[in-house]
């Protein structure tokens, strides 16, 4: 996820930057830690499933229709989405850890094209067929990657105040992440102090029941009671590094309807329209975290053009 003040005129000259740092080392092998204050969303089945590389803890809620394939953003994981799987209309919905997210292990590579083959390998072994692909902030660009690799099966896309697909890069990976995460890089003493210290930052305002289940799937409680955050700000400058990857190519492959949801003042906006001009585009109350700040909207509007286009 990134943070909704990305928006504001100041802070968008970070993302203007250009150059990349020295690629942060990272430990291929290393495994994230399961989170021991796991909480099942109310209605999902927890779920394991592996593709090439990767191995992916996902969520799945049953339901109607084709299969809803949601990515979460940067910080986050499935539960990310619980806000509005309930006002999805009972549809057939998966949300899964990303890398390095949630119960999740850190893959060998961010690399997208990688990631998303080895995503759409996974899903596709446990649900073959079409597929919807859902994606929210980094996880959105993620979804353009995989919904080009999916193509064949690949019957919509759904962006949700999603990074571009065209290159994007950071002068500071390090000092973005301190930044749009501030608040929930460092450990809390214990999980009630953690709970009072994020409950008003923007990623998890509003807070409610499905936002709480959220952030204990992104923190770690140690023996002594320690809460320890899953997002490092190595991993995230890793991952935020990555957005220099152009997928306008991948963006020629998906012939399948796409749907823009964008918070006011949206950054990215600009880029979709060039690079998804058939588009619908729709501009919702909220901060950059849609599905957590206005389920309602981000929900309806995703019910709405699934039913327009027959999906």
């Amino acid at each position: 996820m990134l943070d909704g003040r990305l928006h504001s005129g100041v802070t968008m000259r970070t993302w203007r930057g250009v150059g990349l740092l020295t690629t942060l080392a990272l430990a291929a092998s290393c495994r994230s830690h399961k989170p021991e204050t796991v909480v099942i969303p109310i209605g999902a089945r927890e779920r394991v499933i592996g593709g090439g590389s990767l191995e992916l803890d996902a969520f799945e809620w049953p339901g109607d229709g084709t299969p809803l394939i949601m990515l979460h953003g940067l910080g986050g994981n499935a539960a990310s989405w619980g806000p509005i799987i309930s006002r999805l209309s009972g549809r057939h919905v998966i949300a899964l850890d990303l890398p390095g997210h949630g119960a999740s292990p850190t893959p060998a590579s961010w690399d997208f094209h990688l990631l998303a083959r080895d995503i759409v390998t996974a899903v596709d072994r446990e649900w073959p067929g079409e597929h919807i692909w859902i994606g929210h902030s980094w996880g959105g660009k993620l979804a353009v990657a995989a919904a080009a690799a999916d193509s064949a099966h690949t019957r919509g896309v759904v962006l949700v105040d999603a990074v571009q697909a065209s290159p994007l890069s950071i002068a500071d990976p390090v000092a973005a992440v301190n930044q749009r995460f501030v608040g929930e890089l460092d450990p809390w003493p214990n999980l009630d102090s953690a709970l009072a210290a994020v409950r008003n930052l923007p990623q998890f305002s509003p807070w409610t029941p499905d936002v709480e289940i959220a952030f204990r799937r992104a923190v770690v409680v140690q023996p002594n009671g320690r809460v320890v955050p899953l997002l490092t700000r190595q991993k995230g400058a890793a991952i935020i590094q990555t957005l220099a990857t152009d997928l306008t190519r991948d963006v020629s492959s998906i012939p399948a309807p796409v749907l823009v949801l964008s918070a006011p003042s949206s950054v990215f906006e600009t880029a979709h329209r060039a690079l998804f001009p058939r588009a619908e585009f729709v501009t919702l109350t909220g901060n950059h975290w849609l599905q957590i700040s206005n389920p309602e909207g981000t929900a309806s509007a995703i019910v709405s053009w699934l039913q327009r286009n027959r999906l």
